[in-house]
């Protein structure tokens, strides 16, 4: 979950790599560090929280080598001692790492038992010790570092700077790690967003593989042998480096309205590009489709877009308990992960679980070059451009339009598909005017005070209830549950008194008279009535008046959600782009 980024050339690289720091904060914002060299030593700037403003003038020097990290809190508080990166004791190499170390407390006492002590409350600490460790057989710190990552347990990537030449060493296993290599210097970093502004040459790291960049000259590495590998540049397909607010108050605003344009992106991949993919799922046993989060809602969405229009037997798969099906999975299935990403540790795991019985890997992800679609037979983007705002609304909406194209082209109606994404392209870009944004406003000012809400779906708008619930949650950090409406009699109307909110998403469906006798439930127990719905209804207290968008009905639906979070976050004096204690990229379990 953290971010790392280091740079060494003949750009100014504290400069450089605060810089990309600030394109990586979707990935962790407790705190943050910069290491840079000056003269003989290495010295490092830590901070408590977010990055900000911050700029290096007049308070950093011009140097041509630096690593930096921003963090995402795993073992200890977000304080300035636990920053990354954390210093060997002699001074001699500083590290930053992306992961946790599963066995750290193994290892731990292992080294208080040698007498090394520690600063920190980090696992992050217990690396650097193994390294000064091994340092002690061979002065080589390339050897010593591959011979520390071997004793770690988990997925970690770790980057390292040398005081006395322009050394840096980066490993990695399963966070992940890419080189950017521009004329005037050389990147790492966890994606390619954080340097795409720089260069689009690129060469992507696998599983235990290394790279050392001394004094110009890169090198990579198998870790589990020390011998050393081939490595091939690419080319980045798309220009990602734009990441301005445009005007937009915050991130996640401007990211909503890009949807008029984002779910038409989504669909445009030809017959023959999806041809590979569809026949697979034709001919095979099982499809599974697996994600976590809103991608787990997304994975949903799209698996019953398999069933209700391909008549595909479609299960979806929440990434944290697919364990269970590890034993399941076989040749002749095939898994299809979603993710926003690309980078999801339990999802990746999933994946590694099918790949291990010979399933095929279709995916859905909006991160070029991430371990996901490199894990994959069949790799597809959602199109969406950067997503800075953590909670994912875009990314989200272009993923289910994905799926609805995938759907309907399995029997034969890629156009019909492909037509109804347009429509609802045009129905979004007269959608987003002061009047829905006073409306939704409205709502969330009579929110402010209320702690609990609930949300109805059924059917197609199912998946749509609980990520819309999700989204609010996220930002307002207010309990707001979203469920199935059959569920409403089995034990949640038990919750429901006076003034309790229940928003109830209604589509001219063959789910909408059950809607209705859920919301006049609801209503006879003093609820506020508040619909997402095609027309007025006399049950409802409140309503959000939406077009039909026909069978892309569902991803219109999930909007007001969105923006109502957005309102409401604000209102609360939240920042909605960086909400606590969540990252973008959960590359960790």
């Amino acid at each position: 979950m953290c971010g790392i980024f280091g740079y060494s050339g003949k750009g100014n690289a504290p400069e450089i790599v605060v810089n990309g720091l600030k394109r990586l904060e979707y990935r962790g914002y407790d705190s943050w560090g910069i290491a840079y060299q000056k003269k003989n030593k290495i010295v490092l700037y830590k901070k408590a929280g977010e990055i900000g403003n911050f700029t290096c003038s007049r308070i950093i020097p011009k140097a041509p080598i630096a690593i930096g990290h921003t963090r995402w809190a795993t073992h200890g508080r977000a304080t300035k001692l636990n920053a990354h990166p954390h210093e060997s004791v002699d001074g001699r190499f500083v590290l930053a790492q992306n992961g946790i170390v599963e066995n750290f407390q193994e290892l731990k006492s292992k080294l208080i038992s040698k007498g090394y002590k520690f600063n920190s409350e980090t696992d992050t600490e217990i690396i650097v010790r193994l390294v000064e460790d091994n340092l002690k057989k061979s002065d080589c710190l390339l050897e010593a570092v591959r011979l520390a990552f071997l004793d770690l347990k988990g997925r970690n990537t770790i980057i390292l700077l040398e005081r006395d030449k322009k050394h840096i060493v980066a490993v990695r296993n399963g966070s992940p790690l890419v080189l950017g290599i521009g004329g005037d210097g050389i990147y790492f970093a966890s994606d390619t967003l954080s340097f795409a502004d720089q260069t689009d040459r690129v060469i992507f790291l696998n599983d235990f593989e290394m790279a050392e960049y001394d004094n110009g000259k890169l090198r990579l590495f198998d870790v589990n042998s020390g011998e050393e590998i081939l490595y091939k540049e690419k080319k980045l397909p798309q220009n990602s480096a734009g990441i301005g607010k445009e005007g937009y108050d915050h991130y996640m605003l401007k990211e909503i309205v890009e949807q008029k344009h984002t779910v038409r992106e989504a669909v445009q991949y030809s017959q023959s590009e999806l041809r590979p993919l569809i026949q697979a799922i034709k001919t095979a046993k099982n499809i599974y489709v697996v994600g976590a989060g809103t991608a787990g809602f997304a994975a949903g969405q799209i698996a019953f877009f398999l069933r209700k229009y391909g008549g595909i037997h479609a299960i979806e798969l929440k990434s944290c308990e697919a364990g269970s099906y590890r034993n399941l999975f076989s040749k002749d299935d095939i898994v299809i992960a979603v993710s926003q990403s690309g980078e999801t540790a339990d999802t990746i795991e999933t994946i590694e679980f099918a790949k291990e019985k010979g399933a095929k890997i279709g995916s859905v992800v909006n991160m070029i070059g991430s371990t996901i679609t490199r894990m994959s037979d069949y790799g597809f983007l959602s199109r969406s451009g950067p997503e800075i705002c953590v909670a994912s609304t875009k990314a989200f909406t272009a993923q289910i339009s994905w799926g609805l194209l995938i759907a309907k082209a399995v029997v034969g109606k890629y156009e019909e598909a492909k037509q109804s994404i347009y429509f609802l392209s045009e129905i979004l870009q007269k959608f987003f005017d002061q009047k829905l944004f006073i409306q939704i406003q409205e709502i969330a000012r009579r929110m402010v005070n209320i702690e609990h809400c609930f949300v109805l779906g059924k059917g197609q708008n199912s998946n749509i209830a609980t990520e819309g619930a999700l989204k609010i949650k996220e930002i307002t950090y207010k309990h707001f549950e979203g469920f199935p409406a059959g569920e409403l009699k089995h034990g949640v109307i038990a919750l429901i008194e006076k003034d309790t909110p229940v928003i109830s998403i209604v589509s001219n469906d063959d789910d909408k008279a059950d809607l209705y006798s859920a919301v006049s439930e609801v209503k006879a127990r003093g609820a506020w009535t508040i619909g997402v719905a095609k027309s007025k209804n006399d049950l409802f207290d409140d309503s959000i008046i939406l077009r039909d968008a026909g069978i892309a009905d569902p991803i219109l639906n999930v909007i007001p959600f969105q923006l109502l979070s957005y309102f409401l976050g604000v209102k609360l004096g939240n920042n909605p782009d960086k909400p606590r204690n969540l990252a973008k990229s959960v590359t960790v379990k």
